[in-house]
């Protein structure tokens, strides 16, 4: 039986480490037959267009991300060695190669071959373009752009998994005979971390947690699952 878990924005290596704990043990209880990340995977701060605080080198973060994501992508690998495996890419994820268009389009092939190469795991298949979306057994899973719940399945016309806004949740409406949803998948990111303080406010409605799709009689059933 499918059974798929979405890991939501990870933003290494600035993630919540007690958090991915708790992702981790969840895989092994579940079992799931696919893992998605959702995008987001990486931070990429010194990339970023904010007021940014020195806290490392370009070289340093790049490779402290590439350390870990591999060590996650060989940790859930291990947890369910026969699960399909799907990273995509995020906004965060592209921040490089956005500002090598910006400044040096000349450039931009040969960079965005190497940037390739830091989001290429074995055994993981990834989609490169930030753009493109994935469908798997009738639902799209996209890292999204819209920060309202159900604004991408409204625009899909299909159930949707998403990420990006950091605010887990299930919306569910009716289309005449059919009933399409929007799973967005929540964060798994250490918001006190000085790359994730650019909200407006302190305060947050960011929540923790992963989503989880099984099946019941044939019809898929979201979930998000909050952490603390």
């Amino acid at each position: 039986m499918t059974k798929i878990f979405i890991i939501g924005d990870l933003h290494f290596p600035y993630h919540n480490k007690k958090a991915l704990r708790k992702v981790y043990k969840a895989a092994r209880k579940e079992k799931p037959t696919i893992f998605v990340q959702i995008g987001d995977l990486k931070d990429q701060y010194w990339a970023s267009r904010f007021t940014k605080k020195n806290i490392g080198t370009s070289i340093s973060e790049i490779q402290k991300a590439r350390r870990i994501s591999l060590q996650f992508w060989q940790t859930l690998r291990k947890i369910c060695p026969k699960a399909k495996c799907y990273q995509l890419l995020g906004n965060h994820d592209i921040r490089l190669i956005k500002r090598i268009a910006e400044k040096v389009p000349e450039a931009y092939e040969i960079v965005k071959e190497k940037l390739d190469e830091l989001y290429t795991f074995p055994g993981v298949k990834t989609v490169y373009d930030d753009r493109a979306e994935i469908e798997i057994n009738g639902i799209i899973f996209m890292h999204g752009f819209r920060s309202r719940l159900g604004d991408h399945a409204k625009y899909n016309g299909k159930s949707t998994v998403c990420g990006h806004s950091h605010v887990g949740g299930v919306v569910f409406e009716q289309r005449q005979k059919r009933i399409i949803w929007e799973l967005n998948a929540g964060y798994l990111a250490d918001e006190t971390a000085e790359p994730l303080k650019y909200r407006p406010q302190t305060t947050s409605k960011w929540t923790l947690g992963y989503g989880l799709i099984t099946w019941k009689a044939g019809i898929p059933i979201p979930c998000f699952i909050p952490l603390r």
